[in-house]
């Protein structure tokens, strides 16, 4: 099958474009696995430094993403085999209700390394069934949405009546935050990198106060009345402005540094005890990993806001079509030139064919 093989990890004077898919085997499905003919992958942040090897979870003793890996996390896609259709007699740990949920052709999606390919293999654990109302393309652009629904209601714990400051719209991050917490009562001031990337993110974001550009502080001050904000979910990592414009006894979670490339702020950690701030830093994929969330709980919770209608996929306009648009999409992420998710659509990539023969 073809994928996005990394033998090394990109150097920094190579361009995400100069990625292309190789030939690697087909997954062999371990007993209990589901196999899936992914249709569809979207582009993270995580995604740009797990090529460079920038993530922590690619440090050589702590980390689990090492040379030689199939990039990609975010993926849809269609059950190709369960246990129990590879085999008459089901195995020993294989539950009647994990068969029955994902039967061949059912749609799922997930994130999982390896995902840029045209086939994963996985427990069942990892995947979740996509909502009848949603298309493979939308399911691919909102897994990683489970992130900031998890950090608005578990996290932050956000309350009808508080005003809440996101930082990094047009980011999907961002933008599936600042729904989640429209949705649970609050006020919401969404903060774009310059009043373009404001403007091109208010259509998406009815009821939201987009701020961008020079006095955006001033205007935060301004909407909320000179207290200050209750809670900043911050995607981007400028908690120093973030505590500047946080209300006595706020929070602020902690959720990424996408505007910070490598360089990171140092916090006065007095102004911290003087605000009487909660500072919280949220990795939901190492927290899933040591049980601090229950992680199907959590799930459970996002897709009944999206059948509820309160978060809305954001896909990008521009067209992606096939594992060779993969760099193209990646570097359109790097340079800022995406309002939503980047979805690539892999599915006539002629790997039905390679699916009939497993």
């Amino acid at each position: 099958m073809q994928a996005i093989h990394l033998p090394t990890f990109l150097p920094l004077s190579q361009p995400f474009t100069s990625l292309h898919p190789t030939t690697i085997s087909l997954p062999t499905p371990q007993p209990n696995d589901i196999l899936i003919r992914i249709t569809h992958i979207s582009i993270q942040q995580v995604d740009l430094l797990y090529a460079r090897g920038l993530h922590q979870n690619n440090n050589p003793k702590k980390g689990h993403i090492h040379p030689p890996f199939t990039l990609g996390l975010d993926f849809a896609g269609v059950v190709v085999s369960t246990p129990a259709s590879r085999s008459n007699t089901p195995t020993s740990s294989q539950t009647p209700s994990s068969s029955e949920r994902f039967r061949p052709g059912t749609r799922v999606f997930g994130s999982s390394p390896s995902s840029f390919a045209h086939f994963i293999s996985l427990p069942a654990s990892s995947l979740q069934l996509i909502p009848d109302s949603l298309s493979l393309a939308d399911a691919a652009a909102l897994v990683s949405g489970v992130v900031s629904h998890t950090a608005v209601h578990h996290v932050a714990g956000i309350q009808a009546g508080q005003t809440v400051l996101v930082t990094g719209v047009p980011g999907n991050l961002a933008l599936i935050a600042a729904q989640s917490a429209q949705a649970a009562g609050a006020k919401v001031l969404a903060l774009a990198r310059n009043a373009d990337r404001a403007e091109a993110v208010r259509g998406y974001l009815p009821g939201v106060e987009v701020l961008g550009g020079e006095g955006w502080k001033d205007e935060v001050k301004r909407l909320t009345g000179g207290k200050g904000v209750d809670v900043v979910i911050d995607n981007v990592g400028v908690v120093k402005d973030g505590l500047s414009l946080l209300a006595f006894g706020g929070t602020i979670v902690l959720v990424g540094f996408a505007g910070r490339q490598g360089v990171m702020e140092a916090v006065e950690m007095n102004r911290v005890l003087l605000k009487g701030a909660k500072l919280v830093g949220y990795r939901f994929g190492e927290g899933a990993r040591k049980d601090l969330y229950d992680v199907q709980q959590c799930w459970e919770g996002y897709l009944g806001a999206i059948e509820r209608g309160d978060i809305k996929a954001v896909v990008d306009t521009k067209s992606y079509k096939g594992l060779a648009d993969v760099g193209r999409a990646m570097d359109d992420l790097e340079h800022g030139r995406l309002v939503g998710k980047a979805v690539v659509d892999i599915s006539d990539s002629g790997s039905t064919r390679a699916g009939a023969r497993l």
